[in-house]
């Protein structure tokens, strides 16, 4: 049985990212290749500014994908796209059902619901997910309705929503593999994310996910083992890098390096022990963007209605940003939330030499998300036609008839059943393959047709009498027997 293939694209602020993995018959999931690109310009604040150059980036993605010795000979015929960006945040919506009578609540009477509370959310930007927050059955809360028996039901939803540029600036990349155009599946990427980040019981006790990027930082709270809520703020660690471009008049190529290995945030910046003034200069840059960013966090679970005495399980992070030295640290002391970073499930298999997959946690989150929530397969493959060598069969007798010898000279065309002379008395024709002295034989012109079978036989005889008279003598002539 073939396994199932997921081929995925994370369209970042920063980097533009393609994956390929195998789902085998017990939903183990391999990786197979991943491939990334700079989407420098194109992309900004996690939406697609330049759709030609986001195409070509990710169509050469899908090349280098393809050509991998893994992935080869599959052609990726279709691809899950992660969507989001910083517009998207959430909103609380609620719908209820009279079901006229005491009835069993099923899957039908709970997507009914799911559309009356999208409905009732007036707003005209694109849903990007409905999760149930809570459901409250003749009056009882219960967490699980169906089979439940009720007469009336009312739920309440949380709805992620985003601008509608986010989607249709997505919809118009061009993505292509060997000039035929790929079908596109969308995905959350905070529900791919917190997916496999976090666990049940993170969900159930209450927990707070932040996934950190370049240009965009996305916080959402999970309780009661659902999403409470979600916002995307528009500020990233790529923030920092421009704080010191700006402070120490350095490219953007230096300031990257210059975050990465000098760059620390601190909890207070009057105390802290740095060696010399220009590594304290960088170390102030650095904690105050990322001050100002755990700040605004806060705010988010202030709105929400959420304290960190609510959110037990702490806090779990991804993205690029979170590999940001003393990011965790600084966290855990303004939220007052333990903090640790998210890991890539242990159970996904990674290619051979990719030693730290926590790089690579966005892409590998589409992959499980898809492999848990799809049927689709995205690698077509070609078909292999298997040439059969079968036993020659003899020719037909009749095939022979007209077909030249290969040996022997030519073989002499065999007559036609309806040939007018087929009936002609064989002595009509001439003979070509008798002895030599018999067909030079003076007397052969002298012998006439013979006007009965008897005198034919006279004449035979008597022939032979001839031509071997000097030998035999006594040769019985029966020519006038009855």
């Amino acid at each position: 049985m073939r396994p199932k293939y997921i081929a995925a694209i994370e369209i970042g602020s920063s980097r533009i990212k393609g994956i390929v993995g195998s789902v085998d018959e017990t939903a183990a999931i391999t990786v197979l290749a991943i491939e990334e690109l700079d989407s420098g310009e194109a992309v900004r604040h996690g939406r697609v500014q330049n759709t030609r150059e986001v195409g070509n980036l990710v169509n050469e993605i899908i090349r280098r994908l393809e050509n991998n010795p893994k992935v080869a000979p599959g052609q990726i015929s279709a691809v899950f796209v992660a969507k989001g960006g910083r517009s998207l945040s959430s909103a609380v919506a609620e719908a209820a059902i009279k079901l006229g009578g005491e009835a069993e609540i099923t899957l039908q009477t709970l997507e009914r619901l799911r559309k009356e509370a999208r409905y009732n959310l007036a707003t005209d930007r694109d849903v990007l997910a409905i999760a149930p927050r809570r459901f409250v059955v003749d009056n009882s809360e219960m967490k699980k309705i169906i089979g439940v028996f009720g007469n009336n039901i009312r739920g309440e939803f949380t709805i992620l929503t985003a601008s509608p540029e986010n989607l249709r600036a997505l919809d118009r990349v061009n993505i292509e593999s060997h000039s035929q155009p790929v079908d596109r599946e969308y995905i959350t990427r905070l529900l791919a994310q917190s997916e496999m980040a976090l666990t049940d019981s993170d969900r159930e006790l209450g927990c707070l996910f932040i996934d950190f990027g370049a240009e965009t930082t996305t916080a959402a709270i999970f309780r009661s083992g659902t999403l409470q809520a979600a916002l995307t703020l528009p500020m990233g660690s790529a923030n920092i890098t421009r704080d010191l471009m700006a402070g120490l008049s350095v490219t953007a190529d230096s300031a990257e390096n210059i975050k990465r290995t000098k760059g620390r945030a601190v909890v207070e910046r009057l105390n802290m022990q740095v060696p010399d003034s220009e590594t304290r200069e960088i170390v102030n840059y650095v904690s105050a963007r990322t001050g100002e960013i755990i700040a605004n966090i806060n705010n988010f679970m202030e709105q929400a209605g959420f304290k960190a005495s609510e959110l037990t399980a702490g806090a779990v992070v991804a993205g690029g940003g979170a590999r940001l030295n003393g990011f965790l640290e600084v966290l855990e002391a303004q939220t007052k939330l333990k903090a640790r970073n998210a890991a890539v499930d242990s159970s996904i298999k990674m290619p051979a030499g990719s030693d730290n997959a926590s790089e690579h946690f966005d892409v590998i989150s589409l992959v499980k998300y898809a492999a848990a929530h799809s049927d689709k397969s995205c690698l077509t493959f070609p078909e292999v036609v298997e040439i059969k060598s079968e036993p020659q069969q003899p020719m037909p007798r009749q095939q022979y008839q007209g077909q030249p010898r290969t040996q022997g000279g030519p073989r002499k065309e065999a007559p036609s059943l309806n040939d007018p002379n087929l009936l002609k008395d064989d002595m009509d024709e001439e003979i070509n393959d008798g002895p030599s002295n018999i067909n030079e034989d003076p007397d052969l012109d002298s012998i006439k047709p013979a006007e009965s079978a008897r005198e034919t036989r006279k004449n035979l005889i008597e022939r032979f009498k001839n031509w071997i008279a000097p030998k035999v003598d006594n040769i019985d002539d029966d020519s006038d027997e009855e």
